[in-house]
């Protein structure tokens, strides 16, 4: 049961209220309490840090003075020529200026100590000391460790210094002691708050100082972990951790290094008490919340004695005045009670809501006496049921059709049993829906008390109280006996059913729910399962295999069982030998108190095929859109890549034309040259995976070009393979690019004699012809715009390796490649190559049995066009005039300007095809000729070419671009193109455009 406020006392309310209204408080006093101990604890790490700073000062400031000290007696003569008579006063005089050192010592370069400011009573080797040998070792100022001291009986933190002899070398270590105690004095001139102390510890944790019992703790180890923490952490680190007395801390430390030590040779921590730390924000929150509670408390006892006096009180006035209204008493008053506020315009309602309630009782009473006269003078049935059909109200109509005496004699009695069998479930669905708020319309047949029968029809709907809820069914009722005899006249007509149902496209059976027999079919049936009527007629759905096989027997049990209509789609081998796709819908009838089973079947063989064809469309579609989608990002790749290696190669071919030719950097360059013309080489295969590859259309023979192949062929496959070549003879002419279609046969090629591998194998290489027709088209769809007509195929097979299905569906991958050393182009260049050829490719392999690509081209046209001429020798030659290069790479518009003045052109360039358009309209007697770049920003090649067009039907334009050649002489028929010029070109190649153009203006 959901919590609701509303049912709560008003006193409860009330300090539920004040509570409500302290929250704020309290979680302001909280938060504040919060913030403030963070802060206290963010003042205890910054005042950890500060020690720790100061103690490292004051431990700087005191090896700066040592090492000052021991560099001044490395220069004393006496103790070079290690003159201990005259040394000793001096290192005694020095002990006593400087209190904090505990000796001062001097040894030589074995380690044996000669000389010492306290006396020696016996000799003492210091080889093994730490401070000695990194002073030997690193000839700088070095540090110790804690020991006790032989000579003055003391713990004692010693530093190193080298001396050296005249030549230079390191003739022994002066020694200076500090003296731990002096530790004491620092704590005590810091003036530190209590419980905040200091430790001191040398590089391997031993405690050199405490802040607090420093007896205890000095030379003993600190805690290893802490230790280890700090060695592995920064220099300058905070954590809270529990300190040496068990206590929780703010502990902070620092490391002190000296110059040319790896490792710290101090570490200085300084902690804080938590407790201490946090201690006056304790205080204030504890004193914000005493003072919190106490004013809710004053708050609460408030608000019960308003509570008691000024609502409860007249409250309880009103409860029994209700109380006395319910219980029938409507000459109830209370306005003269309760006077004043809410509560007294409340007092004033009730006395008019009794008012009113007496006057309306008197009309309920005489509105009762008209319905009641109503109902019962009725001729139909009028009747009041409960939610378990119980007969609460009935008319004398009502009574008349159930051969009652009174209303008495069947008031609250059950009227389900009246109801024939066969209605009664129908009859009380409907007295359930009713009670769920839905109408509903039932004819039944009924069983008067007297064993009479008739024909119901009846119409039931919610009757709700004044609150609204459903209490009773309310139904009108009509005889309809009489009319529901015409409908068993009528209902004879449908004898005529079984006529239609031969008619029926569809396959209908009936078969008796007891025995299975089959008691009706019609032709429809027949036909679909292949056999006669009259055999049909003689099945039992019990019997038949086809049902058991396919479920359908368990589905008509299931039917027949429950009543609830199923449909199932079911692939059956009848028992006349027939193979068909069905989709039954499978019903229960019932006919004179007897189950029957419908069967409505439909033959679905065809749908099924076409929904198959459908889906096998749909993937070839979808793939032939992944291609295309390469296509066009690899075509993009491409072009973009050609504007950058037309940058390279131009200037590098300019390059080499201005330097001499004894030149070492020419080797460079021509090194350039070539890596620039390999990749030039990879963008077209990216070009012609697309279908936009550079292509020289010419008439050729498909069986000539693999002739003149196929010794370049035989070296290049291995040697244990056998090429086969089985040439159809009259082979039809081919206008295609003879060097992409031999791309295409070697590509084929080589990768069948890879599948082959190292073992014996054949490779077949054949030629023919085919007529193509739209079945054929629709499976070869790798090409979406391939046509019907005649087609020259090139055939490669192999009895190699073989490919599976997840192979063959990515060989045309760009990048995709089974071999270790492949870049994955080659067959998406072949198939960029046939495409752009109007063609496709087959491809048909399974594991170890080979695999077959058969490429198909389009035959010739009508009128074969001749060979294209190829251009002479490329050579430059020089030239006059002005031509406008238009461009949106700044690279390419640069490197033109270079390469066309040094042809002796004059240059004007243009970064887009309108700033094109605007330089021509200025200078447009003064341009020859204009390079216009296809694609751009802002206006692209094409359409600036219409409006240079529109300004001078004569401009010469010659159109660059890194797609094909044959693509955009296509595309740009008679639209005025001079020339075409593809990307990386050269300087030879644009000296070639430039100077066929010249002459064509001096033909004309």
């Amino acid at each position: 049961m959901m919590f609701r406020p509303s049912s709560l006392s008003i006193r409860f309310l009330l300090l539920l209220i004040v509570f409500v209204v302290a929250l704020p408080a309290a979680g302001v006093i909280l938060y504040s309490g919060i913030e403030f101990r963070n802060a206290m604890l963010e003042e205890a790490r910054h005042e950890t840090l500060r020690l720790t700073e100061r103690i490292g000062t004051e431990q700087r400031n005191l090896v700066v003075a040592a090492e000052q000290l021991m560099t001044s007696l490395a220069q004393l003569p006496e103790v070079r020529e290690r003159d201990k008579s005259r040394v000793e006063p001096i290192l005694r005089e020095l002990l006593k200026l400087n209190p904090m050192y505990a000796n001062i010592t001097i040894a030589d370069r074995t380690g044996m100590m000669w000389a010492s400011a306290m006396p020696l009573s016996q000799a003492v080797d210091v080889s093994k000391r730490r401070f000695f040998e990194n002073a030997v070792r690193s000839g700088r100022l070095s540090s110790g460790e804690y020991i006790v001291s032989r000579i003055i009986t003391k713990p004692v933190f010693n530093l190193g210094y080298p001396f050296k002899d005249e030549r230079g070398g390191i003739a022994g270590v002066i020694g200076v002691s500090i003296n731990i105690g002096n530790y004491r004095q620092l704590l005590q001139q810091m003036n530190l708050p209590a419980g905040v102390s200091f430790v001191i510890l040398d590089h391997q944790g031993i405690i050199l100082a405490r802040g607090i019992e420093q007896e205890r703790y000095v030379g003993k180890p600190y805690p290893a972990q802490a230790f280890r923490k700090m060695r592995q952490g920064a220099e300058i680190g905070t954590e809270v951790r529990e300190g040496l007395q068990g206590d929780k801390r703010i502990i902070s430390y620092r490391k002190l290094r000296l110059s040319g030590e790896a490792a710290p040779y101090l570490y200085i921590t300084a902690g804080i008490p938590v407790d201490v730390a946090t201690r006056d924000a304790r205080r204030a929150l504890t004193h914000g919340i005493v003072l919190l509670s106490s004013v809710l408390l004053l708050a609460c006892g408030c608000a019960i004695l308003i509570g008691k006096r000024c609502i409860g009180d007249r409250i309880r006035v009103l409860e029994d005045a209700s109380e006395r209204l319910a219980g029938g008493d409507s000459q109830v008053k209370i306005s003269t009670l309760v006077v004043g506020g809410e509560l007294g315009s409340l007092a004033q309602t009730f006395d008019a809501m009794a008012e009113q309630l007496r006057a309306r009782g008197d009309a309920l009473a005489r509105s009762e006496a008209f319905l009641n006269t109503i109902i019962q003078t009725e001729p139909e049935c009028v009747k009041l049921l409960d939610r378990e059909g119980r007969l609460q109200m009935m008319n004398r109509a009502g009574l008349n059709m159930i051969e009652a005496d009174s209303l008495e004699q069947v008031q609250g009695e059950s009227v389900y049993p009246l109801v024939t069998p066969e209605y009664r479930s129908a009859f009380i669905e409907l007295n359930r829906k009713v009670f769920c708020g839905i109408p509903g319309n039932l004819v039944f047949e009924a069983i008067g008390l007297k064993g009479r029968r008739v024909w119901l029809a009846t119409h039931a709907v919610p009757f709700r109280n004044d609150q609204g809820e459903i209490v009773s069914l309310l139904g009108i009722t009509r005889d309809i006996t009489e009319h529901r005899k015409s409908e068993e006249e009528r209902r004879e007509n449908l004898l005529l059913f079984e006529s239609l149902m031969r008619y029926s496209p569809m396959g209908i059976r009936i078969f008796d729910g007891e025995s299975g027999q089959c008691i009706l079919l019609n032709q429809a049936t027949a036909d679909i399962a292949g056999g006669a009527v009259e055999a049909m007629q003689e099945q039992n759905f019990r019997e038949l295999r086809s049902w058991r096989e396919s479920g359908l027997l368990e589905v008509a049990e299931q039917v027949l069982e429950d009543g609830v209509a199923r449909v199932r789609d079911v692939g059956l081998h009848t028992s006349f030998g027939k193979e068909v796709a069905m989709s039954y819908i499978l019903s229960r009838l019932l006919m004179k108190d007897k189950k029957h089973l419908l069967v409505v079947g439909r033959d679905v063989t065809d749908e099924r095929r076409l929904a198959q064809e459908k889906k096998q469309m749909e993937a070839q579609i979808l793939h032939v859109q992944k291609l295309e989608s390469l296509g066009v990002l690899a075509g993009g790749i491409a072009h973009d890549f050609n504007n950058i290696l037309m940058a390279i190669m131009g200037n590098a071919e300019l390059a080499l034309l201005r330097l001499p030719q004894e030149s070492p950097v020419r080797t460079n360059l021509r090194n350039i040259e070539k890596s620039s013309q390999r990749a030039a080489d990879l963008a077209q295969q990216m070009l012609a995976y697309s279908g936009k590859g550079r292509f020289v259309i010419e008439v050729v023979d498909m069986n000539a070009v693999i002739r003149e192949m196929s010794h370049m062929l035989e070296v290049s496959i291995s040697k244990k393979v056998d090429m086969r070549l089985e040439l159809a003879p009259r082979l039809p002419l081919l206008e295609v690019d003879a060097t992409q279609i031999r791309q295409v046969i070697m590509n084929l090629v080589i990768n069948a004699s890879e599948a082959i591998g190292d073992r014996d194998g054949v490779i077949s290489v054949r030629t023919g012809t085919r007529e193509l027709d739209a079945d054929a088209v629709s499976r070869l769809w790798l090409n979406d715009s391939l046509q019907e007509g005649p087609y020259v195929y090139l055939e490669v097979c192999d009895d190699g390796c073989g490919m599976d299905q997840e192979t063959l569906s990515k060989i045309f991958d760009p990048f995709f490649t089974t071999k270790f050393t492949g870049r994955g182009l080659g067959m998406a260049a072949v198939l960029g190559i046939v495409r752009g050829h109007k063609g496709t490719i087959e491809v048909r392999s399974e594991p170890g049995k080979g695999s077959v690509f058969t490429v198909y081209l389009p035959g010739p046209s009508v009128e074969a066009r001749l060979p294209a001429q190829q251009a002479q020798g490329a050579t430059t030659a020089h030239g006059s005039g002005t031509v406008l290069l238009v461009d949106d790479e700044e690279a390419i518009r640069s490197l033109g300007r270079e390469m066309l003045e040094s042809l002796g052109y004059s240059v004007l360039t243009a970064e887009d095809g309108a700033a094109a358009v605007e330089t021509f309209k200025r200078r447009q007697d003064d341009v020859d000729c204009v390079i216009l770049d296809l694609t751009m920003p802002h206006l692209d090649g094409e359409q600036a070419l219409q409006l240079l067009r529109a300004l001078d039907p004569q401009v010469q334009v010659i159109l660059s671009s890194g797609f094909s050649e044959q693509e955009i002489t296509q595309r740009f028929i008679g639209r005025g193109l001079a020339g075409f010029i593809q990307k990386p070109y050269r300087l030879a190649d644009l000296s070639l455009k430039l100077q066929r153009i010249r002459k064509r203006e001096q033909r004309q």
